[in-house]
């Protein structure tokens, strides 16, 4: 039998976990500690590693009829009509993070409206701009670049950002 990731709606990991759980099913739904947002930062909560994902392991051929109609579930994470087995390689992975926790992965976002930076990855890298805000308690960031002497605005990971002023004192 293989582990296959499994899509539910969203918020429903935990009751999907449990219905498959009843009918025989071993189930992995990774869990972390998270920041509570726009609160204290002291107090954290439990969330989903993947939120609106779990991982299954079953017999696709023999068990998929009767776990695709279990409520809350989506679907088996598929290529076209090939379901897309998770290695145990890859869940030996999740259970390290899930064991070391985010609090290492968690990078305190600097940057003020204003600031001017530079991406240095992805389809952008090289381009600059100035930080306009930031999103989502933190975790991403809203920029305008110039691009063709206007400004069009991109949300991205902080991380591929660098302030212009360490990338060559402009």
């Amino acid at each position: 039998m293989l582990w296959y990731a499994i899509q539910t709606k969203p918020c429903k990991e935990l009751s999907v976990q449990a219905v498959l759980d009843e009918a025989g099913f071993e189930v992995y739904c990774p869990r972390i500690r998270r920041p509570l947002r726009r609160a204290d930062p002291r107090l954290w909560k439990e969330a989903a590693l993947f939120p609106g994902y779990l991982f299954a392991r079953f017999d696709f051929a023999r068990d998929y009829p009767r776990l695709r109609w279990k409520p809350g579930l989506v679907r088996v994470v598929m290529s076209g009509a090939t379901p897309l087995a998770v290695t145990e390689a890859m869940l030996a992975s999740v259970r390290q993070i899930e064991k070391e926790g985010i609090r290492h992965l968690i990078r305190p976002v600097r940057w003020k409206p204003g600031n001017r930076v530079r991406v240095v990855q992805g389809p952008f890298a090289g381009f600059e701009g100035r930080v306009s805000m930031t999103l989502r308690g933190g975790d991403r960031v809203r920029i305008l670049l110039e691009l063709f002497r206007r400004q069009a605005a991109l949300e991205c990971d902080p991380g591929l950002l660098l302030p212009l002023a360490s990338v060559g004192g402009r």
